[in-house]
């Protein structure tokens, strides 16, 4: 077999350097920055089937926080949910929310979903307004 002008001989063993990959500027705009917006664009599926998140690993060697994270989002969620009273902005009804939805493979809603949190209890009240506010 040849690649990249290279013989590589039968049952050779091939080691591919992703930490170079990974910080190519060749390939990613500002490779050294932390930036994950770059992959906001991207409708790939990160779960370890396509390279365009090799960053973060792929296939066998896919990055061990996505499981966690993956499983974490549904707890965190469901804390928002019950922690917080929703209110629409604008003062809009629950008659005028456009929930129409598209699929891209997956049903999702057309329009972003845009809600103003009201914190539930006074003791959440009290702990939020200790945050600075910038």
């Amino acid at each position: 077999m040849e690649l990249l002008g290279y013989k590589i001989p039968p049952k050779a063993r091939v080691v591919v350097n992703a930490w170079a990959i990974a910080r190519d500027p060749k390939i990613w705009q500002d490779p050294e920055k932390f930036w994950p917006e770059r992959f906001d664009s991207c409708s790939k599926d990160f779960k370890g089937f396509s390279y365009r998140y090799f960053p973060f690993g792929a296939g066998r060697r896919i990055c061990p926080g996505t499981t966690f994270a993956l499983a974490g989002m549904k707890h965190f969620l469901a804390r928002l949910l019950f922690r917080f009273d929703w209110k629409i902005p604008h003062g809009g009804s629950r008659e005028e929310f456009d929930i129409e939805e598209v699929f891209d493979g997956t049903m999702k809603r057309k329009q972003d979903l845009c809600l103003i949190a009201i914190p539930y209890d006074d003791d959440l009240k009290a702990s939020l307004a200790a945050v600075p506010q910038y």
